[in-house]
């Protein structure tokens, strides 16, 4: 079989807390004004306050710099009142409208708290609970298993022990797909791993999760989300989905990595590629639009037992649940303990106080939400580019000024390891050229409509002497240059000027061709099976 290349630029990440920051090649000491005491910042003392506050602001002065990113902005909240909020740097890269506390991000997969905090509102209206299977309310639901089937719960849907492989299907919303369309493909999905044994990050069971609470409360998930959450946290900038974000009037722009205009690799404007209706279709997951002023707010919610404004929106039992481990990130713990929950990871540090957080990104943005409930601390930080994790190592390097610790290395050197993994130019892009390449057959043999139980169809033209491949909902075009026999690889300029990817044709018993193996180019690292019609 071929070897698929994966020059997918939109995607590079530097995962915090579940896996380490990769290759660091350059450990950058932490700078030398910040100072590390071992002793917990007092935010009631003004002095420490200010000296705090002051070094947030180097801090994020420096890391939007070191990482290359137009824009960010920080929160932090503790004892239920907002400490600090600021934004940085500029909206859209090359402009200088600046970012502002009331500007605007997508928040990605810190939504699905959101979703599971409606779960636990059904929970606490005696209309759900948790042990529920979630076919009582989804009748679209199915996984491969049938006892799966009948067994997957409300927690189970939440807490990421799902069985599917890793970020199963997440690209079907930027390919067009509807919720119902997601759900219905979960039958499909051959399992990696047994039911309930494994953590495997997962984004559909949030969607499931949001057809029940619709079902159980006779509202939509958007509409949910408006009156039960934001309308009563005064969260006035939010909304959901991609044209509500597009009309917001102080936002930033979507950035995602490619080549530019003029050659350089690093952020683009993709405020209008078609893709970007991801938010829209993934809501429940990671749909939902806010500054990061609101965002405190949530915070302040999340650290309050389910309070907000002497206003209870939750049972304090619910939030609880919520807040507490389900799935061990990992089998061997040492110094670290990591788990999933509902909608939140949890993570105990020896020696220093336990955090519930989650970080999320859509096509254009990325953003980090860490909360400290021994502190009534919360730290958000929201910046409109894709792929780089700079909220993640802010938040964390927030966290460690303020309980005196010393900078881990992965932390300190992310932005250095970050920017040599993206630090390509256009000749990166070049396609390969094989030795002795094998001839392939006349392209017709390859032409045709092929299907996958999940995608729908793939069809196969010749336009022009070259073959083309048309696929999603979202119609996208590969462009085909052959490699070598019935090796090809495709490119996709609509969606970004750097990206190609390997497509493979097998034959069958009479040696025609019978599949095509395709890539997904918003979903790096798979590539389905597609058999001729």
């Amino acid at each position: 079989m071929f070897f698929l290349l994966h020059y997918t630029p939109a995607i590079i990440i530097v995962t915090l807390f579940v896996l380490s920051a990769g290759c660091v090649t350059s450990v950058q000491p932490s700078p030398a004004e910040i100072s590390f005491t071992g002793m917990t910042v007092d935010l009631q003392n003004t002095a420490e306050r200010e000296a705090f506050l002051s070094d947030v602001d180097k801090m994020a002065e420096k890391d939007l710099k070191d990482w290359n990113v137009p824009g960010i902005a920080v929160a932090i909240v503790q004892d239920g009142k907002v400490v600090f909020t600021k934004g940085y740097g500029v909206k859209k890269a090359g402009s200088p409208d600046p970012v502002r506390a009331n500007t605007v991000f997508q928040i990605g997969s810190t939504s699905k708290a959101f979703t599971a905090a409606l779960a636990a509102m059904e929970v606490d209206s005696g209309r759900m609970k948790w042990s529920d299977p979630v076919i009582m309310y989804v009748p679209n639901f199915q996984m491969k298993d049938p006892w799966v089937t009948k067994e997957f719960t409300i927690t189970d849907s939440l807490a990421q022990r799902s069985g599917l492989p890793d970020h199963w299907g997440t690209e079907l919303g930027g390919l067009g797909y509807s919720r119902d369309e997601m759900i219905h493909a979960l039958r499909y999905v051959e399992p990696i791993s047994s039911f309930r044994s494994t953590y495997l990050y997962q984004n559909i069971p949030f969607v499931v999760v949001a057809a029940a609470v619709e079902k159980t409360s006779g509202k939509s998930w958007e509409d949910n989300i408006k009156e039960r959450i934001f309308v009563p946290l005064g969260m006035t900038s939010a909304s959901t989905g991609y044209d509500a974000f597009i009309a917001s009037p102080d936002r930033v722009s979507l950035h995602w990595l490619d080549l530019k205009e003029d050659g350089p690799y690093g952020p683009v404007v993709a405020d209008s590629s078609p893709y970007m209706i991801f938010t829209t279709l993934m809501g429940p997951v990671g749909g939902i639009n806010a500054n990061v002023k609101d965002m405190a707010n949530w915070a302040i919610f999340q650290l309050g037992d389910g309070m907000y404004n002497d206003t209870r929106l939750i049972n304090r039992e619910s939030l609880d649940y919520m807040h507490t481990p389900r799935t061990p990130l990992i089998d061997t713990m040492n110094n670290t303990k990591d788990y999933y929950c509902q909608g939140w990871f949890y993570k105990e540090i020896n020696g220093s106080p336990s955090f519930i957080w989650h970080n999320g990104e859509t096509y254009g943005n990325h953003a980090m939400i860490l909360l400290v409930p021994s502190e009534k601390l919360g730290i958000v930080v929201l910046s409109n580019t894709v792929g780089a994790s700079l909220p993640d190592m802010l938040a964390s390097k927030l966290y460690d000024r303020y309980f005196g610790r010393e900078d881990s290395p992965e932390i300190t050197g992310a932005a250095a390891s970050y920017r040599q993994s993206v630090n390509f130019t256009a000749s990166d892009f070049a396609l390969p050229e094989p030795l002795n390449a094998s001839t392939p057959f006349p392209l017709s043999a390859y032409t045709g409509t092929f299907r996958n139980d999940v995608y729908g169809n793939a069809t196969v033209a010749l336009n022009d002497g070259n073959l083309t491949v048309t696929f999603g909902k979202i119609l996208t075009t590969y462009s085909l240059t052959h490699f070598d026999g019935n090796d090809f690889f495709a490119s996709c300029p609509e969606y970004h000027k750097a990206y190609y990817d390997g497509v493979t044709f097998e034959t069958g018993p009479e040696s025609s061709i019978q599949k095509i193996i395709l890539p997904i180019m918003v979903r790096p690292g798979i590539s389905p099976t597609f058999v001729r019609v």
